[in-house]
């Protein structure tokens, strides 16, 4: 029987009753070469300005096969990697091309992965569509350094030591000490949280009941649906637009 090889990793399968004698050797390019090839290997690619495809062998060194591909070159528009068709596998992508533009890694058909320049991604095929292996956390997730994302959905609390950027929105609460909400926003929603407990450098407070408390100049402007209804200025007078109660149920 001649010999045949898998679907995925492209390994050599030796027929029965072949290569008696030798063998030994086509095993030991399976196991050392190839398997090391799918587990460990990186592969640098440089790409030209062009779509990039794979080289794909039976029972040989190819890119393929690598588990990581390290990416250089330089795009002057988005650029593909394309990797075999029908062949399961997972992939480590390092975007380090110059030129800012992103690269897609998919196979001649299907669904591709988008990679930003300057990203690390991981992603997997089942042989047609390929898909992102990094879109949730099944656990609590730490980032050490700093996380800069394009969007950020908080679906529930959420706690930092400082928290920057030109419009910070919260549907629950901030929450811990030295929440420190510092830096150039201009606008500080904190929609139906209950909680704020620090807004250094934000030019308003709102919630959508419909209040507001806004700073400017010596004094605090506590508006309702448009209107100022109270100020306070740094002596502590308080200006009331109605009557003010003092010891009185609110």
């Amino acid at each position: 029987m001649s010999s045949t090889y898998s679907t995925s990793l492209k390994l050599e399968l030796i027929g029965n009753g072949d290569q008696s004698g030798t063998w030994g050797t086509t095993t030991n390019n399976n196991l050392g070469t190839l398997l090391e090839q799918a587990i460990t290997g990186v592969q640098s690619i440089t790409m030209s300005n062009a779509d990039y495809t794979l080289s794909n062998y039976n029972g040989t060194s190819d890119e393929a096969r690598n588990a990581v591909l390290f990416v250089s070159g330089t795009n002057s528009a988005i650029r593909k990697i394309v990797a075999p068709q029908g062949q399961n596998k997972l992939y480590t992508i390092f975007n380090n091309t110059t030129g800012g533009y992103a690269i897609t890694i998919g196979a001649p058909t299907g669904t591709a992965v988008t990679i930003p320049s300057g990203v690390t991604a991981t992603v997997f095929t089942n042989g047609s569509d390929f898909y992102s292996a990094q879109t949730g956390s099944a656990g609590n997730f730490t980032v050490n350094g700093t996380l800069t994302a394009t969007g950020v959905t908080d679906t529930g609390p959420l706690t930092a030591t400082t928290i920057g950027g030109t419009t910070i929105t919260a549907s629950t609460q901030f929450t811990g000490p030295g929440t420190g909400l510092t830096g150039t926003a201009s606008s500080l929603t904190v929609g139906t949280a209950t909680t704020a407990t620090t807004a250094t450098s934000a030019a308003a407070i709102t919630n959508s009941g419909g209040w507001s408390v806004t700073p400017s100049g010596t004094k605090l402007y506590f508006n309702y649906n448009g209107t100022n209804v109270a100020s306070l200025d740094s002596s502590g007078n308080l200006i009331a637009l109605a009557n003010v109660t003092a010891y009185g149920t609110p």
